[in-house]
């Protein structure tokens, strides 16, 4: 003990099974755990049962992880080790955002390079496009954003009001181009 902790974790989604699948590998074990699992229907609680062996007590392990959003700014973690019926906390972590405060009343100076383009509005994410969870919030249409980064299906934006989030690039158009929405 006393070495530093290191772990990396992957998450991802498998349409075609309708499941979430994941691994993890860490600097205290030399064995990779490989997990299946669910989200919750408003995408705040994921739940992943994941085998794997331990080398220390040699044998395998049934491992049941949660992960929480509780809010814009806080997500909880816990890995559960499974024996049969009996689920045993063996690692529980609290992230939280330390965010400024957003001054809704100040205005970021231009030059905008993009506005919202209608007639819905815009949801935006503030960490990056996850759609595991909700949005953080909504912009309206006809917003004016600065592009920070154009990333593909998403870009980064920094609003008028001072806002720095992600949205789906396709809602965005460029200041002084026409309106791509057309209606035949």
């Amino acid at each position: 003990m006393g070495e530093p902790f290191h772990g990396h974790g992957i998450l991802g989604y498998e349409p075609h099974k309708k499941e979430y699948v994941g691994t993890w590998a860490d600097s205290l074990a030399s064995v990779l755990v490989i997990s299946k699992g669910t989200c919750s229907k408003d995408g705040r609680v994921t739940t992943m049962i994941g085998k794997s062996f331990n080398p220390i007590e040699k044998r395998e392990v049934t491992y049941k992880q949660v992960t929480e959003i509780k809010d814009a700014n806080t997500k909880t973690f816990h890995l559960y080790d499974v024996q049969g019926k009996k689920e045993t906390l063996i690692m529980e972590q609290v992230c939280r955002r330390h965010v400024g405060a957003i001054k809704l009343k100040t205005r970021v100076k231009g030059p905008f390079t993009h506005e919202i383009a209608g007639p819905f509005e815009a949801v935006y994410y503030l960490t990056g496009p996850q759609q595991a969870r909700p949005p953080e919030g909504k912009f309206k249409p006809g917003t004016r954003v600065k592009l920070l980064r154009n990333a593909g299906s998403y870009s980064q934006v920094q609003s008028e009001s001072g806002i720095t989030a992600h949205v789906a690039t396709g809602a965005l158009k460029a200041i002084g181009e026409s309106n791509r929405l057309t209606h035949s």
